[in-house]
């Protein structure tokens, strides 16, 4: 049985993105958005540049990204794309596989979906989350489908799920790869060693019995019974009992192997994270960008009916027919699907902060900003606005302005009492503070100031920056919440009424209410009594990340599992099911005229309610309130 293969991500790492469009990185270089894919009132951007897994069907090539699903038609290049607002249960797929129905089966970080063609399917697991972040499927000739996750592996008969863990045998709840042999038997590697199961016993295979390393990626079988295995330091081969391993000093181009398959002519090729290696059984040869690859790391090889090579990197698709490379980038959309910041500008550009630098989109147009630009660093955190429109973003590693066509960065060495900066805000007078994992900083243009608990504050972690019409700057902390009027602090913990002590977000309401979102609720303070909302209420998550106010006086919510909209009486949900990108929402942006804007953990969504049927709101249920302390 020949298996083709892909990358696992352990780690957690935005609509229609239209292949071969290109994001160009540096000052004022953008590219044209692609057709948004929308439904209904909503619109999702996500990038599919990241490519974990491919499997061919007919005159189709099914790529697993971590934006979604593409199905691209290998005779005219046209590509669709599948997302959750289409029937995925997460954008972010590892694995495609096809059964003898024609079904497509994806596994996703949020569970298993199934696409017969014009009806979505999904499976999930009742236990730990772990047991939904799906690496591997695998169909086997009796039909049924085989699965390995982060907790165990799944078997389904067509209407039953059996579960394998290491109770039974395996050798480590992480599987990365699944395979099947001739014989029947199942193998599956693992985070610390290969196992086997024949069906009634397990067998474990380690270093010590002759693999390269017990960190195994991807597994292929060739006709003649003979077993290859991606391992973490080389490629290592089965046959008939006796190991054989190779490294770089056989020739391979690295050591890190994501991605092993097997032609038709018996070649062996290998995707590492600096490239190709075909094994033709005595000689290895390498294939690197500077022979066409899009990008040094391949996660994903499949070959086509006509011997075409398919390889899926980190940062686009190439395929080789033996002579020449073909390479389209598929670039377009936020630099990363993982949006951790938005803000809106008076021209209505929405800058995101991403795991990847600053993405900007116009409308049409989206601009990539990455430290090559002068930006901090690539992880984002938090961003605002100055009076004079300059741009500013908090990374983990310094703070960084944008005056439209120059950066500038400031770290320690400048006056940042700390680097990894959580939170930005910008008061009346064009102070700029920072919420440090030390405390908080203030910059007037020219001196620095710094606050720790030495001062005040209430805890070291600032987590959230919000400032009042009267100019009093209120923190959000990892233990409470410290107001400042510019010369005394007062302090808010779950002894005065908060819901719960660390505090991820504050929003200040057209009323001057403060809004605090917890790891445990929302808190209202209006400055004399306090009223708590939890789940129980109608928020769609105890979890808050984000909190804003539209120009209608409702107040949005992004939590862990989705976006709330509280109007003062009513409730309203919005998840994956009615169009966002991912339920996990980190930051909320609001045009003047209504649409929402959510940067969330596998992609950017737009809500346009002009466009939205109407939705049944839950009624309020008030816990409170309390006095305040």
């Amino acid at each position: 049985m020949i298996r083709r293969a892909r990358i696992v991500l352990w780690a957690v790492s935005l609509c229609l993105l239209l292949v071969g469009s290109t994001v160009v990185h540096g000052h004022g270089a953008a590219s044209r958005s692609p057709e948004a894919e929308q439904t209904g009132a909503w619109t999702v951007y996500t990038n599919v540049s990241y490519v974990t897994d491919l499997a061919v069907e007919g005159d189709s090539v099914w790529l697993a990204t971590e934006g979604g699903v593409l199905r691209r038609n290998r005779t005219d290049g046209s590509t669709v794309k599948y997302t959750a607002v289409d029937g995925l249960v997460s954008n972010y797929v590892r694995a495609v596989a096809v059964d003898g129905d024609g079904h497509k089966w994806f596994g996703t970080l949020s569970g298993v979906s199934r696409f017969d063609g014009s009806g979505w399917g999904t499976y999930t697991f009742p236990e730990e989350p772990v047991h939904n972040q799906v690496n591997d499927i695998v169909i086997a000739d009796d039909g049924h489908v085989w699965i390995g996750t982060n907790g165990s592996v799944r078997e389904f008969d067509g209407s039953d799920w059996t579960r394998y863990t290491t109770s039974d045998g395996l050798a480590n709840r992480q599987v990365s790869a699944v395979s099947i042999d001739d014989q029947g038997h199942k193998w599956f590697g693992t985070a610390s060693g290969l196992s086997e199961f024949d069906g009634t016993f397990w067998t474990t295979y380690r270093t010590q019995d002759g693999l390269a390393s017990n960190r195994i990626w991807d597994i292929a079988i060739d006709d003649t019974g003979v077993m290859w295995f991606a391992t973490q330091s080389g490629l290592s081969r089965l046959d008939s009992g006796i190991w054989t391993s190779y490294t770089m000093a056989d020739g391979l181009v690295n050591d890190l192997v994501f991605s092993v398959t097997i032609g038709d002519d018996g070649r062996v090729w290998a995707g590492t994270r600096g490239g190709v290696n075909v094994f033709d059984g005595s000689t290895w040869t390498g294939y690197t960008t500077s022979d066409g690859l899009v990008n040094r790391q391949v996660n994903a090889i499949a070959i086509d009916g006509d011997g075409l090579q398919w390889f899926g990197t980190a940062a686009g698709l190439s395929t080789f027919d033996g002579s020449a490379w073909t390479s389209d980038p598929m670039a377009g959309g936020p630099l990363r699907n993982y949006t951790t910041s938005v803000v809106i500008d008076s021209q209505g550009h929405k800058w995101f902060g991403t795991n990847g630098g600053v993405s900007v989109f116009d409308g049409s147009m989206w601009t990539a900003y990455t430290p090559a630009d002068g930006l901090a660093c690539e992880h984002v955190y938090a961003s605002a606005i100055e009076h004079n429109g300059d741009k500013w973003f908090g990374t983990v590693c310094g703070a960084s302005v944008f005056d439209g066509s120059t950066w500038t960065s400031y770290h320690t060495a400048d006056g940042l009492i700390n680097d990894f900066v959580y939170a930005v805000a910008v008061d009346g007078q064009g102070h700029k503070w920072f919420g440090t994992h030390s405390g908080v900083c203030e910059f007037d243009g020219s001196a620095w100031t710094s606050y720790t608990t030495f001062d005040g504050l209430v805890n070291k972690q600032v987590n959230a920056i919000a400032i009042d019409g009267a100019g009093h700057k209120w923190f959000g902390t990892e233990s409470g919440v410290s107001e400042f009027d510019g010369s005394i602090w007062t302090n808010y913990t779950h002894l005065d009424g908060l819901v719960h002590d660390a505090v991820k977000a504050i929003a200040i309401d057209d009323a001057g209410h403060k809004w605090f979102g917890t790891e445990d609720g929302v808190s209202l303070f209006d400055g004399l009594s306090w009223t708590t909302y939890t789940s129980a209420d109608g928020l769609a998550d105890d979890y808050v990340y984000a909190i804003t106010q539209d120009s209608g006086g409702r107040m949005w919510f992004g939590t862990g599992d989705g976006v709330s909209q509280f109007d003062g009486s009513s409730w309203i949900k919005y998840t994956v099911v009615d169009g966002l990108a991912d339920n996990s929402v980190f930051a909320i942006g609001a045009e003047p005229f209504g649409r929402k804007w959510f940067a969330t953990w596998a992609g950017v969504s737009v809500y346009d309610e002009a466009l939205a049927p109407e939705r049944t709101y839950l009624p309020m249920v008030v816990n409170g309130p309390t006095s305040a302390g």
